[in-house]
């Protein structure tokens, strides 16, 4: 029903219900209203620290398929208030629904940030790249700068996920001039995976040297 006294039920619900399952169907109708105070109701229930994280989780998600500006600001200042690594994944996974320069940016923060917990670094690097906000050259420039293997890893598998150009170039530079070896076995094998026609010649010319 898409009136004020709608959004007007779902508050009271959202406020005064214990019933989980009520309260997950309140916050999925309350992201079908397009109305802002719809979206507050959201934004305010993502905040509450005495409600289960699958619920906020839920919050989370609705927030990041609505597009509004406001979301997005609201995200990024959300996931510096939040602990656990299960609810910063789902805020990272909301920004990267946006497709927004200030998301990108973000979530590029988060990956080169060291106080930040390796999943939550790995987690920004591929919906980064998954978003297609964060060009693969920057990416690139990314491997050739970090010396965290893990992080290296990471972005392997995201230069594997991609189908530009440039992610092939990378990975065929990392197959031929990465000093780790099992790096290079890693770029080897996403290589393999690719069905750019230049790769076959690639890996013929590195067998014969």
């Amino acid at each position: 029903v898409d009136a004020a006294r709608a959004v007007e039920a779902l508050e009271g619900i959202l406020r005064t219900s214990d019933d989980a399952g009520l309260q997950e169907k309140a916050i999925f109708a309350l992201s079908q209203h397009q109305s802002p105070r719809a979206g507050e109701l959201l934004r305010t229930y993502a905040l509450r620290d005495d409600v289960s994280e699958e619920l906020r989780g839920q919050a989370i998600f609705w927030l990041g398929q609505n597009h509004a500006n406001n979301n997005a600001q609201f995200l990024r200042e959300l996931y510096t208030r939040i602990r656990g690594d299960e609810l910063k994944e789902k805020v990272i996974f909301s920004l990267s629904q946006h497709r927004d320069p200030q998301n990108a940016e973000f979530l590029m923060d988060i990956a080169m940030n060291q106080n930040e917990s390796l999943e939550m670094r790995k987690q920004a690097l591929f919906w980064a790249g998954q978003s297609g906000n964060v060009p693969v050259d920057r990416l690139a420039q990314l491997y050739d700068r970090v010396s965290d293997r893990e992080v290296k890893d990471q972005l392997i598998f995201v230069f594997s996920q991609s189908r530009n150009e440039a992610a092939v170039n990378k990975l065929m530079d990392i197959a031929r001039n990465e000093r780790d070896v099992e790096l290079r076995k890693q770029a080897i094998f996403w290589l393999g995976q690719s069905e750019d026609p230049r790769v076959q010649r690639f890996l013929l010319e590195l067998i014969n040297g």
